[in-house]
């Protein structure tokens, strides 16, 4: 009964190019033809343009859509790619300003030349040092103190100074003195660069009567040099490498840093194509302290590299805390998720407009939407948010065996009938539809069943097969022909078999509640009729046999006497004018 054998099936048989699918037919059978004439293409709208994209051509021309309203959802906006500096303190600790040079120095206090010590200077020399690190902070004003002897020269005089120095765990290793024979000694940062300073003071001896040398209360900042090495790949070009060299000159403020850096990125890789007034790269303030690279397009397509021109501390990277990439740092992504498929955006050209498609489902699986977006420039980029995306399907005229026209949208089912409206079949039409005419063939083995008194009053159903491989057919983008091939082992499996499964249902539901239809309001409907209509003449024919035969006989007598009585009287009536008339004659 379920198999599909006595159900009313339709074949196309010609070859189908209009992308028509018959749900249910309730034709003849024999030959049919079914006709659609396209009357307007498919288009959409977008309630938002606040995400940075808009529909191209107005509507996105919409591919294989079905009609309703679709989900655009941006789960990751995109962004540019950037290397950001550490902290940056453009004054030390004592208030000397950032000073970049050719060549790095430390930060050294020297005194003036020094002799050979004799009677005159011996004595202990003393003086407070402090020492300040970019990194670490300022330490307390350690004292050093040393001796000097008859005999000492500067280079002695240095080398006790440097042992001083290194008994004080805040300053070993990071300050140190030294001296040529004649002097000067030298007080200095072990190590080269802008994040290194020094300052003494509180400088005693007690020489008889002449000092040996003097340390002045004062202070000194190491020097960086002026240099970066930068690699970018923008849409003007691919890894374009670069030695940035910023003016040698001291710096009062960050921003004047940041000026100067800017202004020498402009001059090593230029501006974005196109006459823009924006530089392939830029240098930005970020967190009030920090200095940030970045470019002008995004996503993966665009990146940044910081090279190094050497590990010594007194080159400017180092001192800006920008450390070597080995790997360039990209742009990122924006990610937009249509209708739960995820889609990429590499590339966002900086004051250009660029078109990207959009995709419901991965290349090649079947069923796949599209919809074109326009991104009018990296301003703005690609920002998170949701936005609801409203398709109308393609409309067609649709006429079965010439009848009169039926609208139809695609991808939706509808119900076409003939001229006299007695045979019809219900139809979809591929989203991507074209029209045209097709050739039906259809064999009707639908049971039939009596279900009046006279020749013709009968009344059909067509049951349809109710196999695994006949449930869940045709549906609009779904990976699965068929309930019986669906698999789970995959996301996107598992989704498609959850709509298969749930169309699957629905058929069932609908031939349960046709059968039950068809049960109560065909058949049951004249069997109820049928069973009134006899029990009215069982009622009649009950009362027919249970009559009371003499009584009506005695009303049968009575009604004859009346009658026969009325009769005399009426003929002894006629007799008086006849008696009356006779005596005339």
């Amino acid at each position: 009964m379920i198999d599909g054998s006595k159900d009313n099936i339709a074949t196309i048989t010609s070859a189908n190019n209009s992308g028509l699918t018959i749900n249910k037919s309730n034709l003849s059978t024999g030959t049919h033809s079914i006709t659609a004439t396209k009357t307007a293409d498919a288009t959409s709208t977008l309630n938002t343009t606040s995400l940075g994209f808009s529909l191209t051509n107005n509507d996105g021309d919409p591919v294989n859509l079905a009609e309703g309203v679709h989900n655009i959802d941006v789960i990751q906006a995109s962004d540019v790619a950037k290397k950001t500096s550490g902290a940056v303190s453009i004054s030390d600790a004592f208030g000397n300003d950032l000073t970049l040079a050719a060549t790095a120095t430390v930060g050294t206090i020297s005194t003036g030349n020094v002799g050979t010590a004799d009677a005159t200077n011996v004595g202990t020399y003393s003086f407070s040092l402090q020492y300040w690190d970019v990194n670490e902070g300022t330490t307390a004003a350690h004292n050093i103190s040393v001796n000097v002897e008859v005999g000492d020269t500067a280079v002695t005089v240095a080398q006790k100074i440097h042992n001083a120095i290194n008994q004080i765990s805040e300053l070993a290793g990071k300050v140190t003195a030294s001296a040529t024979a004649a002097g000067p000694i030298n007080i200095h940062t072990v190590n080269e660069g802008a994040q290194f300073a020094i300052k003494t003071s509180n400088f005693q001896t007690t020489g008889p009567t002449a000092d040996l040398f003097t340390i002045a209360s004062t202070d000194a900042r190491g020097v960086s040099d002026n240099q970066l090495d930068v690699t970018i790949t923008t849409a003007n070009g691919a890894a374009i490498n670069n030695t940035i060299t910023l003016t040698a000159q001291s710096y009062s403020s960050l921003s004047a840093l940041v000026t100067e850096l800017d202004t020498q990125l402009d001059t090593a890789f230029g501006k974005e194509a196109g006459g823009s007034t924006q530089s392939d790269i830029d240098a930005v303030i970020v967190d009030s302290n920090k200095i940030q690279l970045r470019l002008a397009d995004e996503g993966s397509d665009y990146s940044i590299k910081m090279g190094t021109l050497g590990s010594a501390s007194g080159y400017l990277e180092h001192y800006l805390g920008l450390t070597e990439d080995t790997i360039a740092n990209t742009g990122t992504d924006a990610k937009i998720s249509f209708d739960g498929y995820i889609n990429t955006i590499s590339s966002i050209q900086y004051g250009a407009t660029s078109t990207v498609t959009l995709a419901n489902k991965a290349a090649g699986e079947s069923g796949r939407g599209t919809i074109n977006m326009t991104i009018a420039n990296a301003l703005q980029g690609v920002n998170v948010g949701s936005a609801l995306l409203d398709v109308t399907a393609a409309k067609f005229d649709v006429r079965l065996d010439g009848g009169p026209a039926t609208a139809v949208s695609a991808g939706v089912d509808a119900t076409v009938f003939n001229a006299d409206r007695s045979e019809s079949v219900n139809v979809r039409y591929a989203l991507d539809s074209l029209g045209g005419t097709e050739t039906i063939n259809n064999v009707d083995r639908s049971l039939v069943f009596q279900i009046g008194a006279n020749v013709g009053q009968t009344s059909r159903i067509g049951l349809r097969s109710m196999s695994a491989t006949s449930l869940g057919k045709n549906l609009v983008g779904n990976m699965f022909t068929s309930l019986a091939n669906i698999d789970v082992t995959t996301v996107q499996g598992a989704q498609d078999a959850q709509a298969v499964i749930d169309a699957a249902i629905n058929e069932v539901s609908t031939t349960r509640g046709t059968l039950g239809s068809f049960q109560k309001n065909t058949l049951d409907s004249n069997l109820r009729n049928l069973r009134i209509a006899a029990q009215n003449l069982t009622a009649s024919e009950s009362q027919i046999r249970d009559t009371d035969m003499a009584a009506e006989m005695s009303e049968f007598t009575k009604n004859q006497i009346l009658v026969q009585a009325g009769t005399s009287m009426l003929a002894q009536a006629n007799q008086v004018p006849q008696i009356i008339l006779s005596l005339f004659r």
